[in-house]
């Protein structure tokens, strides 16, 4: 489908771990700067700086959603599971803590801890995306800001033209072309997940490096505030 351009940037090795999943933009923090900048300033007290990351959330419509659950239930867990009867420490869950984690996330998404990336759509959020059924939040690379690019569909969206670019759709740094990641837009993230334990408590999470723009959509006005107390909570 794309280009190879810049493909290894973009792309995580297709494992038990990964994902490529899309939506609406939501509440992004790109850069790492920004994220240390407003850790603290919630009602929850501030994360170690070594653990603070760039995020950003998707809006997630239904096929979307089910494509999520689908792959941790049926690839996802399993490999889990699988580290965890070879005792291996990475991603290790036994079944017990599996059935906790796919309780919440087959049930209600109110209903964390365990945690999960996957929540409920915030009520600010309903009206501007009502084709949305969840909230996929997504975590940047350690102590780094998320890369963005985007699909690029012909030679009018790159701000300088490429004589050399003779194939498309082509992903490209986003600085190179006329479109912007903004609250509203269609946007895609290769997740990477792994699963934790805290304390007695099992839970995973989704990461990304990079955040790609996919298509236009109808603009979030102004942006939608930010609840921090929520948008740190794991």
């Amino acid at each position: 489908m794309f280009n190879h351009n810049n493909k290894e940037i973009l792309m995580a090795p297709k494992n038990e771990q990964t994902v490529t999943i899309y939506g609406r933009l939501s509440w992004p923090t790109f850069l790492y700067s920004e994220a240390l900048a407003r850790n603290g300033k919630g009602k929850l007290p501030p994360l170690s700086v070594e653990i603070v990351t760039a995020e950003f959330n998707l809006l997630l419509d239904e096929p979307q959603r089910d494509k999520f659950v689908n792959f941790v239930k049926g690839t996802f867990m399993p490999y889990c599971e699988k580290q965890s009867a070879a005792n291996e420490k990475r991603n290790a869950l036994d079944a017990k803590q599996i059935g906790k984690i796919m309780k919440v996330l087959e049930g209600d998404l109110e209903d964390q801890p365990p945690y999960v990336p996957l929540k409920v759509v915030p009520e600010k959020s309903k009206d501007l995306a009502p084709d949305a059924v969840a909230m996929l939040k997504v975590k940047g690379p350690r102590m780094a800001d998320i890369q963005q690019f985007a699909i690029v569909n012909n030679e009018d969206e790159l701000v300088v033209p490429d004589p050399d670019l003779l194939t498309f759709p082509v992903l490209k740094p986003i600085n190179q072309t006329v479109h912007s990641l903004y609250g509203g837009c269609y946007a895609a993230a290769t997740l990477n997940l792994y699963a934790y334990i805290s304390g007695a408590l099992p839970g995973f999470s989704a990461s990304a490096t990079t955040c790609v723009f996919k298509a236009d959509g109808e603009r979030f006005g102004g942006g939608v505030a930010i609840d921090e107390d929520d948008i740190f909570l794991d």
